[in-house]
Formats: structure tokens, C-alpha cells, sequence
């Protein structure tokens, strides 16, 4: 039987259905490949960076060790402006909540060298609001480290040479044979001190062999227990003035009264230091002061001049330095005196004598 080469409309019909089968499954195994869930509502959370290190648009988002999301986008926020680099991701709506100001995120590595993340730290606490803008945190990279590595490897080569060839303390402890020597033979000594108080000689020895510092401890021990058993038993001044009730009221009424006390110290201080008190003009007026000095000025001047009168007296300048040091003069003004006190003796034994006074 020959075979028919015409097509007819139910096949190409059942074409096209197996052609969209087709595009459906790898439009759907495209989806579930970027790692989305399609029953879930997803929440838009945007995160600036000074670098991804490699982060690429589809990568996963962890939240506390798991996928909550993926990333969406990622491009220069303002290019014209700076370099900061804007994530866009899209993350499950419910674990919005515990992101916050406070999680940290950064760029991670799955194992040594395998495909970059978007990893963030819960919040400490649960966000009512989620946030919609949130700077994440740089973290080095692995060149970066390899290029410190290198970088400290050169310095410890550096280190390792100057050793070889002597240099330095640690050079001379490898190669100086006088150094090696010292300190063999500062541990032969140090051997020899051991062993010899091991066997009980010396002050060390002694201690250590010695049963005598032992008891002499406890003795110590055994008394101190005692004295703090007196204590809380309260017998005598410790225990009364740890057990004491009375004593106890009585050292609080005493600092109440000198915390009073001060008080009162300070307002007295206030007032002596007042401007308005006698005590507070006397130390801050200015112009007291300048009559403070003026007088002592004066009394200084009056002094002066009193000596310099002292000493024109002492030298019998002047009357009175004459009636000072003029005998002559003395004996004078005495004779005159004498003479003045027998008149007035007779004026009072005889006034008639004086005081002739007639009418007529």
C-alpha cells in the first residue's frame, strides 16, 4: 500500500501542540533553574555595595544559612556620581521581617572557588515594616588575601636570611657559639640549683624539704579561721560592729549629721564668699582693696616719719631733741618748775600778800 505524502491539518495540529509542550517545559525548567518559587509572594529589597566580587544576576540570597531569594539585577546606582554598586533582589516576603538595619550583608563563596551568594544575618529583631534600602559590607577578596600571603611569605624570607647570615638577635642565637655556650651553661647552673634543693639545701631547700614552714602555714591558716569565727560570732569590737544593730543606726545618724554638717559648710562658704556679705566685699571689692592698700600706704609713711622723729630726738635736733639730751636745760626747766610750786605753795598760804586789793 502506497503511503500518502499530503499532511493533514490534525497533524500539523498535534505539531504544534508537542512544539508548545516543548517550549513550555524548558520555559519551565528555566524558571525552577534560577531557583525561584512561583507560590510564594516575593518582597524587593535593594542593597549598596562598593563591590560585588563577582556576584552575578541570578544568584542565590541566604538568610541565616538558607535560599530565601535571588538577585534580580545589579548596575551602578548614579555612575555620574559615585562608584556604589545597587543590587536589586527578590526575597521572600515573610523573611523581610527579619531583615534589618542591623544584618549584616556581604558576598560569599560556596567552598574555595565556587559560585558567589548574597548572604545576610538575621535581625536581632522582628521588623514591622521591612526595609526597602539596606548598604551591605565589603569583605576581602580571595587575590586580595593571596597577594598578603605573598606579601608576608617575602618578609619571613627576608626574616630567615638575616638569620643565616647572622644578623639580628635571633641570627646571633643561631649562629653565635659564645651565646650558645652562656646559655648551656646557664642551664647546667640552673640544673645544679634544682638538684641541690632537692636535696634540701639552701633557703629554697630548706622550704621545700622542711616540715617546719609547713606547720608554721597552718598555724596561720588555723588562727585566721579562729579570728573570723570570733567575728561572726560577734564577740568583741569586729563582730559588734559587723553584728551590731545599735552601732550600725548610730554610724548612719553620724554620717547623716556631716553630710548635714557639709551642707551647712558650703552655705556658710556661699555666704562668706558672697558679694552682698562684709567677708565677700572684703575679698572681691576692687575698691576696698585700693583703700585697703592706701592706708596701709599712710600707716607705712606715718611710721617712717615717726622714726625719723624718734631718731632727731635721740640726737637733740630741735626743742624737744634739746629736753631730751641738754642737761643744762634740764636742770634749768627743773630749778623753774621748783621755783613755780613754792610761789604757788605761798600764793595759797598768803594771799593777802598777793592780792592787795583796796576800794577806797
Amino acid at each position: 500500500m502506497k503511503r500518502s505524502d499530503t499532511i493533514t491539518w490534525s497533524q500539523v495540529k498535534v505539531g504544534i501542540f508537542i512544539v508548545c509542550a516543548l517550549l513550555f517545559l524548558a520555559w519551565g525548567i528555566i524558571l525552577f533553574g534560577q531557583k525561584e518559587n512561583l507560590f510564594t509572594h516575593k518582597g524587593r529589597l535593594t542593597v549598596i555595595m562598593t563591590d560585588v566580587a563577582g556576584l552575578k544576576v541570578g544568584a542565590p540570597v541566604w538568610l541565616a544559612g538558607f535560599e530565601v531569594g535571588v538577585v534580580k539585577e545589579i548596575r551602578f546606582e548614579h555612575p555620574e556620581r559615585s562608584n556604589e554598586v545597587l543590587i536589586l533582589v527578590e526575597v521572600n516576603r515573610e523573611m523581610l521581617k527579619k531583615i534589618g538595619k542591623d544584618s549584616m550583608i556581604t558576598v560569599k563563596t560556596r567552598g574555595l572557588i565556587g559560585e558567589k551568594y548574597l548572604d545576610i544575618t538575621p535581625s536581632s529583631t522582628l521588623v514591622v515594616t521591612p526595609e526597602t534600602r539596606l548598604y551591605g559590607t565589603s569583605v576581602t577578596r580571595i587575590d586580595e588575601v593571596l597577594q598578603k600571603a605573598g606579601t608576608t611569605f617575602d618578609r619571613l624570607n627576608q626574616v630567615l636570611d638575616k638569620m643565616n647570615r647572622g644578623e639580628g638577635s635571633l641570627g646571633k642565637l643561631t649562629s653565635d657559639t659564645q651565646l650558645y655556650d652562656n646559655l648551656a651553661r646557664v642551664t647546667k647552673e640552673l640544673a645544679t640549683f634544682v638538684n641541690g634543693v632537692n636535696r634540701g639545701e639552701g633557703t629554697l631547700g630548706k622550704l621545700a624539704k622542711s616540715q617546719e614552714p609547713y606547720n608554721r602555714l597552718m598555724s596561720i591558716l588555723t588562727r585566721a579561721e579562729q579570728t573570723m569565727k570570733d567575728i561572726q560570732s560577734t564577740k568583741g569590737t569586729m563582730g559588734n560592729l559587723i553584728e551590731d544593730r545599735q552601732l550600725y543606726d548610730k554610724l548612719l545618724s553620724f554620717a547623716t549629721k556631716s553630710d548635714q554638717a557639709a551642707g551647712d559648710l558650703q552655705e556658710l562658704n556661699r555666704k562668706l564668699t558672697s558679694p552682698d556679705g562684709t567677708i565677700g566685699k572684703l575679698i572681691g571689692d576692687r575698691q576696698l582693696y585700693d583703700k585697703a592698700i592706701t592706708l596701709v600706704d599712710r600707716a607705712d609713711r606715718s611710721l617712717a616719719s615717726l622714726e625719723d622723729i624718734t631718731t632727731k630726738l635721740k640726737q637733740g635736733e630741735g626743742t624737744a631733741g634739746k629736753l631730751l639730751t641738754d642737761k643744762e636745760l634740764y636742770d634749768k626747766l627743773n630749778r623753774t618748775v621748783e621755783d613755780l610750786d613754792a610761789l604757788v605753795k605761798d600764793i595759797k598760804a598768803n594771799p593777802k600778800k598777793y592780792l592787795g586789793v583796796s576800794l577806797f
